[in-house]
């Protein structure tokens, strides 16, 4: 297996190390297996109700590896455009997880991809089905470039 550990930007609520508020997500692409993953575990902080993560977390933590795994496989800079999520159990904080995302189809700007977050005895806590759509704003292409060349 071939493990790519991804880069942070800065500021960015999942995965920014320079966010005193963010998840500091740390996410590893999978060459061989074509997916991103991250290893987490939330905190009373993340709570919706006592001891269970807020929805709206999980979401964040989904879309962050979701939108990985459509960079790295693609090369394509995206958007998030629609995110439907499945919430099969309920995510307890101070647990281990996993979450992981692979991308299904790609046409054109719109590529299409999937999600999931497990234990550690592979039940499946929540599934997601994302749709991202290619931009080319400038701005945000050229702030990507740097990582194209990374992810060959």
């Amino acid at each position: 297996m071939d493990v790519v550990k991804l880069p942070h930007y800065k500021n960015c609520f999942g995965c920014g190390l320079e966010n005193p508020r963010g998840l500091k997500l740390e996410r590893f692409w999978d060459k061989t297996n074509r997916i991103v993953f991250a290893n987490f575990q939330l905190d009373k902080f993340h709570n919706g109700f006592e001891n269970i993560a807020h929805g709206g977390i999980l979401a964040t933590i989904v879309d962050e590896v979701l939108w990985w795994a459509v960079f790295v496989n693609t090369k394509k800079v995206t958007f998030t455009y629609k995110l439907d999520l499945t919430f099969k159990k309920p995510v307890e904080v101070n647990k281990n997880y996993r979450a992981i995302a692979e991308v299904l189809e790609e046409k054109g700007k719109r590529i299409k991809a999937q999600a999931k977050i497990i234990d550690d005895e592979n039940n499946i806590y929540l599934e997601a089905d994302g749709l991202f759509i290619e931009t080319k704003d400038e701005k945000i292409q050229k702030f990507f470039e740097e990582y194209k060349s990374i992810f060959q």
